[in-house]
């Protein structure tokens, strides 16, 4: 197993790779595969999934995003309309919208139903390195490596804040779920909470000997889960910024964490091939 990228759902995971497949898992049976998924000429870095829909995402190095159905694993259709890779995407709350980012700078807000794009968001100076939704699906964070996160109105589609105060490259960017905070996780070693209405800095998370390149919010906001490139995942009180809980197990780059809705079970993704799963 290569690379991957993972999504937990109640009974399921989802996993993206870098052999260009995407699988899904039983959670009960870790080594159950139920579903694979061919398609993209270019490693998966990107993956969400659709109950509503019943139908997966997976965007890839090869500029384009694939919809699947979960029930066959045949490709729905292919979105086209990056000039660079596409490294994010996420799902509205019925599946019938999708945002993507990708390296050209801009996101792209899509029409699953019909495979169309919406519209596009511009505004960061270099390559773009994450974008989410918040919880109403009304505003989209996104994250950028020239040392900035955004905060774009989908009523106006229009930027409404600038976060500055990394010092190196933004990897990852994620609401609370009332959408009051805004996490991001940066090259400087760093993760921090912001106040999404003024930009400004709540708390910061200092603890990492290396890139911070993920951010995941316990449901009930109280505490943050952070990714590193120095082999950990970490468990952080949101206000104090003090760690309350250190993950250590893999021997290689941490690059995805993620929580279960009821936040009795982690999930994190390693270099090392391996996913792990924990009990905070």
């Amino acid at each position: 197993m290569n690379k991957i990228e993972l999504v937990l759902t109640v009974f399921r995971v989802l996993t993206g790779s870098f052999d260009k497949t995407a699988k899904i898992w039983s959670i009960d049976n870790g080594d159950e595969c139920l579903c694979t998924m061919y398609g993209h000429t270019g490693e998966i870095v990107a993956t969400d999934i659709s109950d509503c829909k019943q139908i997966v995402a997976t965007s890839s190095m090869d500029k384009t995003t694939r919809l699947f159905s979960t029930a066959t694993g045949q490709t729905l259709e292919v979105l086209k309309g990056h000039i660079g890779e596409v490294i994010v995407n996420q799902f509205n709350y019925d599946g019938s919208n999708i945002i993507t980012g990708s390296f050209d700078g801009t996101i792209k807000l899509w029409d699953t139903r019909v495979a169309k794009c919406i519209t596009t968001l511009t505004g960061h100076t270099a390559e773009l390195s994450t974008c989410c939704y918040n919880f109403e699906f009304s505003t989209i964070a996104s994250g950028s490596l020239d040392n900035t996160a955004k905060i774009w109105d989908l009523r106006t589609n229009s930027c409404r804040t600038t976060i500055i105060g990394h010092t190196d490259e933004v990897l990852d960017v994620s609401f609370d779920l009332v959408g009051r905070r805004l996490a991001t996780a940066s090259s400087d070693c760093n993760a921090c909470v912001w106040d999404v209405n003024n930009g400004d800095l709540i708390s910061a998370m200092i603890g990492h000997s290396k890139e911070v390149s993920k951010v995941f919010w316990e449901p009930a906001g109280k505490h943050l889960l952070t990714a590193s490139q120095d082999n950990s995942a970490m468990l952080w009180n949101t206000e104090t910024g003090e760690c309350t809980q250190k993950l250590e197990k893999h021997s290689d780059h941490v690059f995805s964490v993620n929580m279960s809705y009821h936040g009795d079970v982690i999930l994190t993704a390693s270099k090392d091939n391996s996913c792990c799963i924990w009990k905070p």
